[in-house]
């Protein structure tokens, strides 16, 4: 979901203090090449000392980088070393959230480094000249390789957002996973009338659930909130209290805002006509068709793009090095990193993601900085649906959410 991204591009060209208190808004899954243009595009706001496990984590991850470049380069495409696929998409599930800090980033370097294989780890920790083979086989370099290159991502990850923790920490108020437990595991307010008839085992995750929907209505001390409603046996009116707004924050990571809803697109029967700008070079054209007519489609619907000349009408724009990004909900520029070969997976999907801000989408993921653990914590709110995860795909709810708005 590189998604509007708070125009990454302007966020991330030049970031100063002018601009601290509109933190970045960065895809969940982004890769290391993606990661490495943020590192080298962000100006931080104000000096902070580097953290040593991060820097340790971010000099390892780039010696693998320039090895594994230098490997390829004497490689066919069929034979390169690949470190991510459309199979080993995983999404980030919003009961197994991310969460990452110095201190974790620290631990499992510790951890992937004393896991290498010595031939591996004499390399990757050595200042000398690479070389330009594995002394391995492929499969087992690559399995260590993707847990030192996930590793490269938090810490970068973690360096590009820390100057926005004060941002972060205000967005944990957006945190939906309260919201997720309950309506997942079917409560609502006639199951807490009475707190005697709760298994002794859901007590301690349903006061956490309930925490964090009162922490949705911007209240404080919801712990302590939450323990004087058990002791008065008045959990379910703390329930009634603050589960509609949660719903409301839950409901607009899924809803066409209607400043991004569309005035060109044509619904009509079974088909969405949505115009497109015609690209200057032809195999643009079929790109756009061969994913987007493909992606958005569902039992007999489907959407058409109409090539032409618009005014005001979305198009394709390629630069080399950026972060994917649209210009907002409903916005008319597509901007996709010329480095990237159109083949490839990671440009397929996100033409997918990214078209469907084109038309209003939000994305569907949050992220926050938990003040108690001290560290930022992100998850997917349905790793199924294609605005919320790369390994998602055009559903059932997105064709009712544009069936509402556009028919």
């Amino acid at each position: 979901m590189k998604g509007l991204s708070l125009f990454l591009m302007m966020t991330f060209a030049a970031p100063t203090m002018a601009n601290i208190g509109h933190k970045p808004h960065l895809d969940l899954e982004m890769n290391s090449d993606e990661y490495r243009h943020i590192l080298r595009n962000t100006k931080s706001g104000f000096e902070t000392a580097p953290d040593p496990a991060v820097e340790t984590a971010l000099k390892i991850g780039e010696r693998l980088s320039k090895w594994i470049a230098l490997v390829n380069a004497t490689r066919s495409n069929e034979t390169a070393i690949r470190l991510t696929s459309q199979a080993t998409r995983r999404g980030i599930p919003i009961d197994k959230p991310n969460t990452y800090s110095p201190s974790i980033i620290e631990k499992e370097t510790a951890t992937l480094m004393s896991e290498l294989p010595s031939t591996i780890k004499e390399i990757i920790t050595s200042t000398d000249e690479l070389p330009s083979d594995i002394p391995i086989d492929d499969e087992t370099f690559i399995i260590h390789a993707r847990k030192l290159d996930r590793n490269y991502q938090s810490a970068a990850r973690y360096k590009s957002l820390i100057q926005w923790r004060s941002e972060y920490i205000e967005a944990a108020k957006d945190d939906v996973r309260g919201y997720y437990y309950l309506t997942s595991n079917k409560i609502t307010n006639v199951e807490l009338i009475d707190i005697r008839t709760i298994p002794l085992d859901k007590i301690a995750p349903l006061k956490v659930a309930l925490s964090q929907i009162c922490l949705n209505s911007n209240e404080a001390n919801c712990r302590h909130k939450v323990d004087k409603a058990f002791e008065n046996n008045k959990v379910a009116e703390l329930y009634s209290k603050y589960f509609p707004n949660s719903k409301k924050i839950w409901d607009a990571f899924f809803v066409i805002p209607l400043t991004g809803r569309r005035n060109d697109v044509n619904w009509s029967g079974t088909m969405m006509t949505v115009p497109f700008n015609t690209p200057k070079i032809e195999k643009f054209i079929a790109y756009l068709q061969d994913n987007i007519e493909d992606e958005f489609r569902f039992t007999d619907w489907g959407l058409k793009i109409s090539f032409g000349n618009f005014t005001l009408g979305p198009r394709l724009v390629f630069q080399p090095g950026v972060v994917p990004h649209v210009n907002g909900l409903g916005g008319n520029e597509i901007v996709m990193d010329s480095n990237q070969p159109i083949e490839e997976y990671e440009s397929q999907w996100t033409i997918r993601h990214e078209f469907g801000h084109v038309i209003g989408l939000p994305d569907c993921y949050h992220e926050f900085y938990d003040v108690s653990q001290q560290a930022f914590v992100n998850y997917q709110l349905d790793i199924t649906d294609l605005m919320c995860s790369r390994a998602g795909n055009m559903n059932e709810r997105i064709y009712n959410e544009l069936k509402r708005v556009y028919q």
